[in-house]
């Protein structure tokens, strides 16, 4: 019979791929997994959000995030009690630990999927440390509207308003920071990940999606960009403009290319 010349021994199908991504969680996942793969143990897309895990509308509630920092702070002066509480480098760094655990692997997704996704609040479930600060993540993988825009810069756009902006939002409402801090560790983390992706995607659209992180005062949606010059280009290479604060924490290094150095 014809189909047994495909019956080989398995080890005589050289690198032909056991698992073929069928659904777009799969596709994520093989992704993360290609590029990645340590971002498959703190993101889970497509899996049940476990019943610990929290929305955005969930932890943002005043009373629900002022016990997650309360845990934080408890954690960041744990050592040194008789210092006086800095709530600005305390949620500065709290957001880092939030948006550097999920804006790479988003921007991963949306910026190499064949559609874009949807990244509306809701779709993303958290689960917190034990010190209060963000641990885990669980996506769930829909497609972005039929009508969505498909090139990159508009995908990170994207990514910038639905994905990042209200997680902003929510720590600004605190009153405790500025949103323009938290957006200013979010420039370093967007450029660290987009020269990342160098390794794999075309270099020239990460030059351009860059440029318009950085260089380009407004979004093609007409809103104020507030990426905009949170890196400034020097000597050909890029570079955060101010402090994220988080030395002024107790046991917290200054980072080594910290604009204060």
């Amino acid at each position: 019979m014809a189909y047994l010349a495909f019956r080989q021994p398995a080890e005589e199908w050289g690198t032909v791929p056991r698992f073929f991504p069928r659904t777009l969680s799969d596709k994520v996942k093989a992704t993360f997994t290609r590029h990645s793969p340590w971002f498959n143990d703190f993101i889970f897309p497509g899996a049940q959000a476990p019943s610990d895990t929290l929305t955005l509308a969930q932890w943002s509630q005043p009373a629900e995030l002022a016990t997650l920092l309360e845990r934080y702070a408890s954690h960041c002066y744990r050592d040194t009690p008789e210092k006086k509480q800095q709530n600005k480098p305390l949620l500065s760094l709290w957001a880092q630990w939030y948006t550097g655990l999920l804006v790479p692997p988003l921007m991963l997704a949306q910026l190499t999927m064949s559609c874009p996704l949807d990244l509306s609040p809701e779709r993303v479930c958290v689960r917190f440390h034990e010190t209060g600060r963000a641990e885990k993540f669980w996506l769930d993988v829909q497609p972005a509207h039929h009508d969505a825009p498909r090139d990159a810069m508009s995908r990170m756009e994207h990514l910038i308003e639905s994905g990042i902006t209200p997680v902003v939002a929510a720590l600004e409402a605190t009153g405790h920071i500025n949103g323009k801090l938290i957006w200013s560790n979010l420039g370093y983390i967007v450029n660290w990940f987009l020269n990342e992706m160098s390794k794999f995607h075309p270099q020239e659209e990460l030059n351009a999606l860059h440029r318009h992180c950085f260089l380009s005062a407004q979004l093609r949606t007409g809103s104020a960009n507030p990426l905009f010059r949170t890196m400034l280009e020097r000597e050909g290479q890029w570079v955060r403009r101010t402090c994220c604060q988080r030395n002024r924490l107790p046991g917290v290094q200054q980072c080594g290319d910290c604009t204060l150095a």
